[in-house]
């Protein structure tokens, strides 16, 4: 984290919020899953994510990996404001954008059994690419550790 600042860690992942997470293409369509919403362009409309579950708007498999992904999204955020006031757990935050990431990548796969369905994961992407450039050093000493056997 020596290139970077809590600062910088949260602007980047608020800015992760701005992108849609998975892009799924209909043909000419296309519907966009935000954290915050869906937008889907024929016609063009906005749905809000409570809104959109409410309307029985889920995905056809595994509809919970989306509000599990964006809540560890969520999750992330909070720990990486901890960071304004020298509070964030930084394998706390890294931790949480790999596993928004990887419920996320289960949302795209689940649209893609269906024919003419296209779905392109570009938030996994981007929330992984911040968790290497930014916590790599945490999620290092976390993924490869050694364990020290329990001494009796």
């Amino acid at each position: 984290m020596a290139h970077s600042t809590p600062r910088r860690r949260l602007l980047a992942l608020l800015a992760l919020g701005a992108v849609p997470w998975t892009v799924v293409f209909i043909g000419d369509q296309l519907t966009l899953f935000f954290p915050f919403g869906v937008v889907n362009t024929d016609p063009l409309a906005f749905v809000d994510l409570l809104a959109w579950f409410a309307g029985g708007g889920g995905l056809p498999r595994n509809p919970e990996l989306l509000p599990l992904s964006y809540t560890f999204y969520l999750g992330a955020l909070l720990s990486a404001a901890a960071g304004l006031w020298g509070r964030e757990p930084p394998r706390l935050t890294a931790g949480l954008l790999v596993l928004a990431a990887v419920a996320h990548l289960g949302v795209a796969y689940s649209v893609l059994h269906r024919i003419a369905y296209l779905p392109v994961p570009v938030g996994p992407v981007l929330a992984l690419a911040a968790a290497w450039w930014f916590y790599w050093p945490d999620l290092r000493s976390v993924l490869f550790a050694p364990v020290e056997p329990e001494r009796e």
